[in-house]
């Protein structure tokens, strides 16, 4: 069996298994675009992702994910969803019970939560191409002011928020996000130089103290992504 799907709180959910079984767990938190149907996901459809699947199957990962509701944007159900789903495989699964967590763009924020929630049973956590800085997210997005309406649109809904409510809690956060102590490693793709993001990167590092491994690769290297993703994982499997 190569993967199983199935329903919990009206939202499908994966779970992808390697050939050989290594004990430990990966649960993965897709991008805005990212969804998980009965018997397939958009993991599964997508070559670069279908990629890194079979890379981290083949190291023996359990792979599992859930549709989260769509597009969450870091709602707080998203990431309840997602802790309920993690003890339902601590359940089902032979697993150990600390796992890792493989997130990507705005996926990030629900991760984000998920590590304040239960660090305790992450061990790392690999974020690639993350939304992390909100602030800069809406200031880019007002560059066009339709785009920005519909995406403001989405975030709120997601949040359970009316547009203007959304919009004055985003001005109103810090734009670096709190980080937990499980260690972080981000992978960015760079299509192009941008400085402001290097510069919020910085800042993330600089705060309180915090480790955190930044990886920048040019669009060309995406290949890499994924024994990146292995390397890191595999730093934090000493302790079972």
């Amino acid at each position: 069996m190569e993967q199983r799907t199935f329903q919990f709180d009206g939202q499908w959910n994966i779970v992808y298994y390697p050939v050989q079984p290594s004990g430990f767990g990966v649960l993965i938190i897709g991008d805005r675009t990212h969804f998980v149907e009965d018997n397939t996901s958009y993991w599964l459809q997508h070559p670069g992702r279908k990629q890194i699947l079979d890379h981290l199957k083949s190291a023996g990962y359990v792979l599992f994910s859930s549709n989260l509701y769509g597009a969450n944007w870091g709602s707080a159900k998203s990431a309840d969803l997602a802790a309920k789903l993690y003890h339902m495989m601590m359940k089902s699964e032979i697993l150990n019970q600390n796992v890792h967590i493989l997130a990507e763009g705005s996926g990030a924020l629900t991760a984000l939560s998920l590590m304040e929630k239960m660090g305790d049973h992450i061990r790392s956590a690999v974020f690639i191409n993350p939304t992390l800085f909100l602030k800069q997210k809406m200031d880019k997005e007002k560059e066009n002011v339709f785009f920005y309406k519909k995406w403001l649109h989405e975030a709120a809904e997601a949040n359970e928020m009316t547009p203007k409510e959304y919009e004055a809690l985003i001005s109103s956060k810090d734009n670096i996000p709190q980080l937990s102590n499980v260690p972080l490693k981000i992978i960015q793709v760079l299509e192009r130089t941008d400085e402001k993001l290097h510069k919020l990167y910085r800042e993330l590092q600089n705060r309180e103290g915090k480790e955190v491994d930044i990886t920048y690769l040019l669009p060309e290297k995406r290949y890499k992504i994924a024994s990146q993703i292995q390397r890191f994982f595999k730093l934090y499997e000493g302790s079972l």
